[in-house]
């Protein structure tokens, strides 16, 4: 399912120390035929040869000299597909959680013009989460409930970042989307926010699968307490601060 034409599609993934899992991720990637035009790699400052494995298959990166934080490399790689005429983005993890094989539930009804924004939930029937540790079935559905006290959105996974959507999202937004504060967790959690704030953006979301290791093995680099008030954070400020994507100004 390739893009047609100047529709075309990409998908940025992060990478920071992740030399373990991007062999799997790799070969997931190739055995699934995905449909998107080009995986945009953004190397996080690794200092294990993460950047080595990527060149080992063929993929070409951006890479920051250090360690700049997930919002930083997500700017980036938009920035680098509105440069490069893109239409459509996703954002899918380096670490294994996710299946390449699952994209076209994201970026399928995107492409089709059905929705503007489409999002993964591990709980919705079809979906699933194998390893789930316990303290994020605690979390998330406590991140749902503030998510909808603030954005009046219901949500069965505000967490999950396996999404896709169409950049004319970002070409309509009437604030600057490069902010400092917004580098480390911040600019995630703002986007989707002000996208569920909005008055006419379509949005929905699809039953995906998160995979996680078995106990005792490491699953996710954010920092306890920090990362997620980092997360967080973006919601209250989204939501008070007058901005949104429905028109330039």
């Amino acid at each position: 399912m390739k893009s047609i034409g100047t529709n075309k599609s990409a998908y940025f993934v992060p990478v920071f120390n992740q030399v373990r899992e991007l062999p799997q991720v790799l070969d997931e990637i190739r055995a699934a035929d995905v449909p998107c035009d080009t995986f945009i790699f953004v190397n996080d400052g690794s200092t294990d040869g993460s950047e080595q494995v990527l060149a080992d298959y063929g993929y070409s990166w951006l890479t920051n000299e250090k360690r700049m934080g997930l919002g930083y490399c997500y700017m980036k790689a938009l920035d680098w597909a509105l440069e490069h005429g893109y239409s459509f983005f996703g954002t899918m993890a380096a670490n294994g959680k996710m299946l390449p094989s699952e994209m076209p539930r994201l970026l399928g009804p995107v492409m089709r013009g059905e929705v503007d924004y489409a999002t993964g939930s591990r709980f919705l029937q079809g979906g699933a989460s194998p390893n789930l540790p316990a303290f994020r079935r605690t979390m998330i559905p406590f991140v749902n409930h503030y998510v909808h006290f603030l954005t009046g959105a219901r949500l069965t996974d505000a967490t999950c970042g396996y999404r896709a959507f169409s950049l004319d999202i970002i070409r309509k937004a009437n604030f600057d989307w490069h902010k400092p504060w917004m580098y480390a967790y911040g600019f995630e959690s703002y986007l989707y926010a002000k996208v569920l704030l909005s008055e006419t953006i379509r949005w929905h979301e699809v039953p995906i699968t998160m995979r996680y290791p078995q106990k005792g093995v490491p699953y996710s680099k954010i920092v306890p307490f920090k990362g997620w008030y980092d997360m967080l954070k973006p919601w209250l400020i989204a939501r008070l601060d007058g901005y949104s994507l429905d028109e330039r100004i």
